[in-house]
């Protein structure tokens, strides 16, 4: 996948399923729903339409197992159905209270901004700690992939932060988190045993695997063995 690519085309896949993978995300969520308190669901983004002109799915409609199985009547498996999900985007948590930490944010948002040629934007938040993330998370949106950034590793920061981080995770087992490290402003991690990427300012393809690192946890299916 060259840089143009990512860049041009909707490789998060927002705002669209195929069937298939409707079908796939509407079981998953089902039970996922079971074990949240942030309830997840998936409403049609568009009247969806037979060839006729008739509606059968209106627009704003919540998408459950009896509508895929509608659906599955007219159109095959790799069908687009324009979509919206309230769990659609990605949150930075990196401070930016120092310069060492201006740097690394700006970097680590320069970097997810291009990917989709900025389209991504509104999808897109950035917050200095898990403090003000849970801030964010008691909103009608919520993300569904955080990427762990710059943190200050003084011991009392580091303790609120993980007091944060645990309540964030008690109330919605399923979101993704992703830790990015730096050779030289940020060695070590904060948060044990969740995934975590090195970035090496020598490496030029430090960045590279780090999009593709975005992309790839991002669009995995839901699985009910993620808690």
């Amino acid at each position: 996948m060259s840089t143009g690519e990512i860049r041009s085309s909707n490789i998060l896949r927002i705002g669209s399923s195929t069937l298939d993978e409707l079908e796939e995300k509407v079981k998953a969520l089902r039970t996922i729903n079971l074990n949240v308190k942030k309830r997840r669901y998936i409403v049609a983004r568009e009247d969806i339409k037979l060839p006729s002109g008739e509606v059968i799915i209106a627009k704003g409609s919540d998408i459950d197992i009896s509508k895929v199985k509608l659906l599955r009547r007219y159109f095959k498996g790799d069908h687009i159905v324009k979509t919206f999900q309230p769990d659609e985007g990605i949150v930075l948590i990196s401070d930016m209270s120092t310069p060492m930490g201006i740097q690394f944010s700006m970097d680590l948002v320069t970097q997810v901004m291009n990917i989709g040629g900025g389209a991504y934007e509104a999808f897109i938040d950035r917050v200095d700690s898990f403090k003000e993330f849970v801030n964010l998370y008691n909103k009608a949106l919520f993300p569904k992939l955080a990427v762990v950034g710059y943190i200050p590793m003084q011991v009392e920061r580091v303790k609120e932060e993980l007091a944060f981080y645990h309540l964030i995770v008690r109330t919605d087992p399923y979101i993704r988190m992703l830790e990015i490290l730096h050779k030289q402003i940020k060695p070590q991690p904060l948060i044990p045993r969740i995934r975590n990427l090195m970035i090496v300012p020598e490496d030029r393809d430090s960045w590279k695997r780090f999009i593709l690192e975005i992309i790839t946890e991002y669009t995995k299916p839901y699985s009910i063995e993620e808690r």
